[in-house]
Order: structure tokens, then C-alpha cells, then sequence
């Protein structure tokens, strides 16, 4: 019954992987010039690279213990085998990060993902309702959805952000506020029905600048607490807080701009490459965003 599970998800995710338009080998084969970036970044930065694993992972991890589809597996097999099912699960997935922290030798790290592994196969989290209280408006929707399914790794940044105060250690809490901010970028993923478009009655052009003016605001709802201290207890540092700023200014209006590009599809390979760029060299942001935002307004034109 296990291995039948794995090979329907296996079969799933190779038919996702076709509907970007990549062949499941090659996707195979970007997966692993990813994990050879990570391994290459932890050279560069050990402390900083080791904590975006363990978080990156601890938010996948996460993701897989929604309720509903844990209860699903539950009344779908045996207990024994859903356990079997979600550490086998767990495994596969942390497994990369955690041989990339066995070839640098990172051992409490490693250690640290493998019991985050054991811990989330036996935790179960319910996905919250439409009564939990947020600093969100439903416009756009996209900060409510992925609020609720971070809110838990948004805690333990704000927690690592408060040690980095606590140690007076600045490095750490710039990276708190960034994984803030690609965690924000993330929530752009999916696309919305096509009738949450046909409900406006904006031009493309208006349609995007409200996008653009509520994602910003919205993202520095949650990232203008830590970065006001940070000026506060960090005075010197404040070009590094400007520059941080600037910098989450311009991400989120690419992420939507990408979206909006992909739109009604979810974002793809090319889109994705697209933003792998400007992370492997930010300033080529400013070349990109307008290409990309003619691309998004005229794709809009389409459906609105």
C-alpha cells in the first residue's frame, strides 16, 4: 500500500513537472544545479546559508501536515502505514538539504532536520478559518491564503529576528526581514479563478498599480516592525535597512508582474528562471520588471 502511494505521487508529480513544459529529466536535472547553488552558497555563507535550509525546510514540512490531508490519509490507510507514509515522506523531502549539511560537516544542523523530520510526522496542524484575526484586507486575497499556511515559519523568524536583537547581531535580523520578504513573494504563486479578474473594472495598467501599492503595503505590515527596530537599536546600519527596503520595493512588483505574465497558468519554468536571475544578481531587476510588465499588461488585456 505504501509504495503503491508513492509511485501515484511520484506519477503526479512528474505530470505536474510535464505541464511546465520541461521534460521530467531535465526538471531532475535543474533540481540538482539548485542543490549544487545551496551547497555553493554554504560556502559563502555558512551561519546565514544553513539557517535558510533548516527554515526552507521547516515551511515544507509544515505544508504537510494540513489537516485535511492528513485525515484523508488516516481514513485511507492503516495507522502503521500512514506513519510509514508521512516519515518516508518527510525523508525524501528533507533529504537533499540534509546531504548537503553532511558534506559541509554542519552536524547540529543536520541533526536539527532530522528531528524536524521525526517531530512533524506525528504533528497535525488545522488550517485556520476565515475568523482568524489578520492585518490583511481581502484585496488582494493572496496575503490571507499564504499568511495561513506560513504563519507558523513567520513566527520563528520573528523569534530568530528577536535573538538577533538580543545578541545585537544586525547580520541576522537583515535576514529575517529577507526571509520575510521571499516568503511574501512566494504567496504570488498561484493564480486566482478567472472571475476574480472579470470582476474589475480597471484597465490592466490601473489593475496592476493597486496590486503593486496593496502587495507592498501588506508585506511591509510584516516587515516594518523589525526594521524600524533595527534602525532604532542599530543606528549606524541604516544604509544596509534602506538598501533592504529598496530591494523588497522592487521584488514583490516582480513577483506580480510574473504572475500576471503566467496568468491564467501558474508560474512556470521561464518565469521561475526569470526570478532565479535577479536573485543570483538583484540589480538585473531593473532591466527585467518593465520587459516582464509590458508582458503582464498586455497578457491582462486578454482578461479584463
Amino acid at each position: 500500500m505504501v509504495s503503491n502511494y508513492l509511485k501515484l505521487q511520484y506519477r503526479l508529480l512528474a505530470r505536474h513537472i510535464k505541464a511546465t513544459g520541461l521534460p521530467v529529466p531535465i526538471a531532475y536535472f535543474l533540481l540538482f544545479g539548485l542543490c549544487y547553488l545551496i551547497y555553493y552558497f554554504l560556502f559563502q555563507y555558512p551561519i546565514f546559508g544553513c539557517y535558510a535550509v533548516i527554515l526552507g525546510n521547516f515551511q515544507l514540512l509544515f505544508l504537510l501536515t494540513e489537516k485535511n490531508r492528513n485525515d484523508f490519509l488516516k481514513n485511507t490507510y492503516s495507522k502503521r502505514d500512514f506513519h510509514q507514509i508521512r516519515i518516508v515522506e518527510n525523508a525524501l523531502l528533507t533529504l537533499p538539504s540534509f546531504v548537503i549539511l553532511f558534506l559541509h560537516s554542519q552536524w547540529p544542523y543536520a541533526l536539527l532536520l532530522i528531528t524536524l523530520a521525526v517531530v512533524f510526522t506525528f504533528l497535525t496542524f488545522r488550517a485556520f478559518g476565515k475568523s482568524i484575526p489578520t492585518p490583511f484586507t481581502k484585496k488582494p486575497f493572496e496575503f490571507i491564503i499564504g499568511f495561513r499556511r506560513s504563519y507558523l515559519l513567520l513566527l520563528v523568524v520573528y523569534l530568530l529576528a528577536g535573538i538577533g536583537f538580543y545578541v545585537a547581531n544586525s547580520n541576522l535580523v537583515l535576514f529575517c526581514v529577507v526571509c520575510i520578504a521571499l516568503t511574501c513573494v512566494f504567496y504570488y504563486q498561484l493564480p486566482e479563478p478567472i472571475f476574480y479578474l472579470w470582476n474589475h473594472h480597471h484597465t490592466p495598467t490601473v489593475f496592476l498599480m493597486r496590486k503593486f501599492k496593496r502587495g507592498i503595503f501588506q508585506c511591509l505590515l510584516l516587515v516594518l516592525p523589525l526594521l524600524f527596530l533595527y534602525v532604532v537599536i542599530f543606528p549606524s546600519d541604516l544604509f544596509n535597512a534602506c538598501i533592504v527596503l529598496g530591494g523588497i520595493l522592487l521584488l514583490l512588483p516582480f513577483a506580480i508582474t510574473l504572475k500576471y505574465v503566467a496568468y491564467p497558468r501558474e508560474i512556470n519554468f521561464p518565469e521561475g528562471f526569470a526570478l532565479a536571475l535577479c536573485f543570483s544578481f538583484y540589480p538585473l531587476i531593473l532591466a527585467l520588471l518593465p520587459f516582464y510588465y509590458i508582458k503582464a499588461i498586455n497578457n491582462l488585456k486578454n482578461h479584463l
